[in-house]
């Protein structure tokens, strides 16, 4: 009995010191593993939608991007004439029209589609607003928007939880894990990447719907002169007649015009951003799993805990385990990669000379040999061969990617 109390108290003092010798370890961190542990379900379902519209939201970023541009070249043309008789100076009142036209025309391209995405993902983002801890304050020409956010402390600690959760089911599903303190940090560093990506997700989320309802509330000047506007351009009598009251529509709509051109320029950028951190985190995630896989999976069965992206560290553990996936189960096709792609930097030499293809097509091979590594990372039953060899195609596809970026194909 002595001895049964002995082993108990030593494993409970060891799981003590992890704790407290983590770089982590500190106010509130508690509370924060206790949450994703408790949240498991909820959060893997709401980090599914979320992925989701981030991944539908990134296949609009060429009509995100003409939108700003379009914005920027209408306040230029506005600025250009907001202080001179327009109805006498008809070249200029045409130059501001087309860039009007313009800008109507993508946002009536962008606003469906967002108001589908928003529609889709409210539940979630009001999911994860109550895990937020800050407010982004957007000033349109008429008003503020407020939404909620992640700094990134709370997200990084709210990671680290899901990384202390692998830890946990490590220790609980074998005991004796509580001695190799080389594996409890892989676990750790793993599992707090993986709990990343929801939650810059989310974040992405906030941030976007938040932009696309102020850009919408200083767009509506504009969107009531667009009939008359498309009169001018195509030359209608009555429009070019009423030009008067046309041009004090335009002049009016001036704190619009400039609001649309900076609201463009500064959700575009954090935009840009933000897929930029996600793709680092893809990157990471690719990295950290292929090394976990090489380091334990070819001599030893894990059934740690795993949460955010598609772990490939469950290539080789059973399904008995209860914590195993935390988070989106798919989040990692959630979202397609833009400038860059996912990290193998140990990949074979075969990658340094690949067939040359055009970016469609690179990028289409890259979406494909991704798909294929998560459904081999999460397959269960699959040799540490068929994880290098899926590893070495997604590789492949990226020096490809790159190849045509540089080529400019």
């Amino acid at each position: 009995m002595n001895r049964n109390l002995q082993w108990k108290a030593l494993l409970g003092l060891l799981l003590f010191a992890i704790l407290f010798s983590a770089q982590t370890a500190r106010a509130g961190v508690f509370a924060d593993v206790k949450l994703w542990v408790s949240e498991q379900a909820s959060i893997r379902e709401h980090s599914k939608v979320i992925g989701n519209e981030v991944k539908s939201l990134y296949r609009e970023r060429k009509s995100i991007q003409r939108f700003a541009e379009g914005a920027s070249g209408l306040v230029r043309a506005y600025q250009a004439i907001k202080n001179k008789n327009l109805k006498s100076n008809f070249p200029q009142l045409l130059e501001i029209a087309r860039a009007i036209s313009l800008v109507v025309s993508e946002f009536s391209n962008l606003a469906p589609k967002a108001e589908a995405m928003y529609r889709r993902s409210q539940p979630s983002m009001k999911y994860f607003s109550e895990l937020a801890d800050q407010t982004q304050t957007i000033q349109t020409a008429k008003k503020k928007i407020v939404v909620k956010t992640f700094s990134e402390n709370r997200l990084m600690s709210l990671a680290g939880a899901n990384g202390w959760n692998r830890v946990f089911s490590t220790v609980k599903e074998n005991p004796l894990n509580i001695f190799r303190w080389g594996r409890l940090s892989d676990e750790y560093k793993l599992g707090k990447i993986e709990g990343q990506y929801p939650l810059k997700c989310a974040q992405i989320a906030f941030e976007a719907s938040g932009y696309y309802f102020a850009a919408r509330e200083s767009m509506q000047d504009l969107l009531g002169i667009q009939d008359e506007i498309k009169g001018i351009m195509g030359g209608d009598l009555n429009s070019i007649l009423n030009l008067g009251s046309t041009v004090n529509k335009i002049q009016n709509s001036g704190s619009a015009i400039e609001s649309i051109g900076e609201l463009a320029k500064e959700g575009s950028n954090k935009l840009t951003t933000r897929m930029e951190e996600m793709v680092k985190i893809q990157d990471e995630y690719v990295a950290a799993s292929k090394a976990y896989n090489q380091k334990y999976n070819k001599s030893e069965s894990s059934t740690a805990g795993t949460a955010g992206l598609p772990s490939a560290a469950t290539t080789s553990q059973t399904s008995g385990s209860a914590s195993r996936n935390t988070t989106s189960s798919s989040s990692g096709s959630a979202y397609s990669p833009n400038s860059r792609t996912p990290s193998t930097s140990t990949a074979s030499p075969v990658t340094q000379n690949v067939p040359a293809v055009s970016l469609q097509q690179a990028m289409t091979n890259y979406q494909k040999a991704y798909e294929a590594y998560i459904k081999i990372s999460q397959a269960g039953n699959a040799s540490q061969a068929q994880l290098n060899a899926a590893i070495e195609s997604l590789a492949v596809a990226r020096k490809q990617v790159e190849q045509a970026k540089a080529q400019n194909r």
